[in-house]
């Protein structure tokens, strides 16, 4: 192993690069980036470390944060880490319900919040928390209350770690040497489409048993440097990005929010970039919109180099390198590159090596769209439970509509319903407090990961869908929604959509629009009611469009799995309105019962 703790894995690196910068962040969109290099990174995780020992933190003991992503999150981390304290990361998109139950459940003693905002979930209900002693704010403009000494700034923890280092400057150093590389180093409370979330535990060896094969798989250096944008909360980012970027000696550029992620793109020098399905969509859709604005000649060209590209990219993913055209259409796509490909990349990502997607299944079109323009998708497959990863595509050997191969150390094997087992050093153990839970989700030792797939000839492993997502319609045909979901949703016009089946003679599904790409259409074409989504989406146009465009995109499926009916909600989903998870995922069982009169209606007859 590499280390044998997380903390004592950073201040390995550290003291390698002490002067070199490791992260970069900026306040807002088109401000110079601030720096923090290794050094100081190293000096302000002693101080928060020192700071929370102060208030009584020991080995084992419960820090929960409540922040979006940014570097005092990190900072943070690994502050309570080198305590031998285990963190509980909180999506900051929760409802106070849920912060109570998680909290409570871990028996979290201190809280670290970003702002007053988040502090305000905290002392909304502080009688319904018992444990929870303290919480320290990241963010103070000098607002925060001053009665209540329970509340405390980040920088005036840091402030009582600056003391409390001076009086034994070696307490945090022996702390990290007892830490064994089974304890736990963090619970991480699955954000749940349905139920109370599950607390997974996870130890320092199961993240380090990660960390040290990533190398093998996705060979990058010290020069490297992580967009980090996704929630740190979920273990995909922090895992990962930000460990993993620790591990190497990289640097990491944190981008705080949607609208900063073009920018950052541009100007970070970043060469790798985590990221979910809707970013890469979303960002597919506004160069889609680009190239229909370019005049007739610049689009024919475009159209000849993505054919190109299309060819080369399918002899790749067949394994066919030694066709005797293979050669000539390099050539044809080196050209293609050169004219048209590299321009595209110039003002997107100039420096970007890769995505690495994960959490939600990429479609099929968007990762071919990617790779074509030079930007590959190294699209992976994981959950909390095993620790990020446990297969993944890499440059060299890779499998578009795929999640790849399984990582170093992990096997795979598919149950004889379809079901994905997992085994390996990165599986967690079990759900805190929750034994009924852990027992269910093993079988021989093997965890039962709810997903249903196949393993191909390669070795490639190929998701089908979520094992309890699985419709059976009325003639007891089965349907994988979300196949037909993520190929709808590469339409520039569609941002969101569930298919609904179960136990029905047809599938019928809830659509949410693409607004920018909407509008647009509708100047286009002039159509009324352009400020007014309610009457929009019942325009006879925009129903025609979004027909042609589900019908377009689902010609390749099976007649059960038509769209027959659709209908177009005005309201989009979001997570503060509960339609999705903080991570973007559709909490199914959520939208059908919110919308069940308006899916009712689209079977009359049932």
């Amino acid at each position: 192993m590499i280390a044998g703790n997380l903390p004592e894995l950073f201040f390995k690196t550290a003291a390698i690069n002490n002067s070199k910068i490791v992260f970069e962040y900026r306040l807002r969109r088109n401000e110079p980036y601030r720096s923090i290099s290794w050094g100081h990174l190293t000096t302000l995780v002693y101080e928060v470390a020192y700071g929370l020992v102060e208030l009584g933190i020991r080995k084992n003991d419960k820090v929960a944060i409540i922040s979006e992503t940014r570097y005092e999150w990190a900072v943070c981390d690994l502050a309570v880490l080198s305590c031998g304290a285990i963190l509980v990361p909180v999506y900051p998109s929760l409802p106070e319900g849920a912060v109570e139950y998680i909290l409570n459940n871990s028996e979290t003693e201190i809280v670290i919040l970003e702002d007053k905002g988040q502090l305000q979930k905290i002392r909304s209900q502080w009688e319904k928390l018992p444990k929870v002693r303290y919480a320290v704010v990241i963010e103070d403009l000098g607002d925060l209350p001053q009665y209540d000494p329970r509340i405390i700034s980040l920088h005036n923890l840091k402030d009582k770690g600056k003391l409390n280092f001076s009086k034994d400057p070696y307490l945090i150093n022996n702390q990290i040497k007892n830490i064994d590389t089974d304890n736990l180093s963090t619970i991480i409370y699955t954000s749940g489409t349905t139920g109370d979330p599950k607390g997974v535990e996870l130890t320092h060896r199961n993240i380090i048993s990660v960390v040290s094969v990533l190398p093998e798989i996705m060979p990058l250096n010290p020069s490297d440097k992580f967009i980090s944008f996704l929630p740190l909360s979920h273990v995909f980012e922090r895992v990962g990005g930000m460990y993993y970027a620790i591990s190497l000696g990289g640097s990491v550029t944190f981008c705080s929010s949607i609208d900063q992620i073009g920018a950052s793109l541009k100007d970070s020098e970043a060469t790798v970039m985590l990221v979910v399905p809707r970013i890469l969509e979303k960002i597919h859709s506004k160069l889609i919109k680009h190239l229909e604005t370019l005049a007739d000649k610049k689009k024919d060209l475009f159209n000849w180099a993505f054919a190109v590209g299309k060819k080369l990219l399918e002899l790749n993913n067949h394994r066919k390198i030694y066709n005797p055209y293979y050669f000539l259409d390099s050539v044809k796509y080196f050209l293609a590159d050169k004219i048209i490909f590299s321009k595209i990349r110039k003002n997107l990502a100039p420096t970007l090596k890769c995505f690495v997607s994960g959490g939600a299944p990429l479609s099929k079109e968007i990762a071919e769209f990617f790779y074509i323009i030079g930007l590959p998708v190294l699209e992976g497959y994981g959950l909390t439970e095993t620790s990020a990863p446990a297969t993944v595509n890499t440059l060299r050997d890779f499998k578009i509509g795929t999640v790849g191969k399984p990582l170093p150390g992990i096997e795979i094997q598919i149950a004889g319903d379809g079901e994905i087992l997992i085994k390996g050093p990165t599986v967690f153990s079990g759900y805190y407090k929750n034994q009924k839970a852990s027992e269910e989700s093993f079988v021989n030792d093997w965890f039962k990961s709810g997903d249903i797939g196949v393993i191909d000839n390669d070795g490639f492993l190929k998701i089908t869908d979520r094992k309890k997502d699985i419709i059976v319609n009325s003639a007891g045909k089965n349907v994988a929604p979300q196949n037909i979901e993520n190929s709808v949703r590469s339409s520039p016009y569609i941002s969101n959509i569930i298919v609904i089946g179960d136990k029905r003679k047809y599938l019928s599904a809830l659509i949410t629009l693409e607004m920018p790409s909407i509008l647009d259409y509708v100047m286009k074409h002039s159509l009324p009611h352009k400020d007014d989504i309610k009457l929009l989406v019942k325009n006879p146009v925009i129903l025609k469009l979004i027909d042609e465009e589900i019908k377009f995109k689902t010609a390749a499926f099976a007649d059960y799995e038509q769209i027959r009916k659709f209908t177009i909600l005005s309201d989009e989903f979001t997570v503060k309105s509960g339609e999705i998870t903080p991570t973007l995922k559709v909490k199914r069982k959520f939208v059908q019962e919110k919308y069940k009169q308006i899916i009712d209606l689209m079977y009359p007859s049932d």
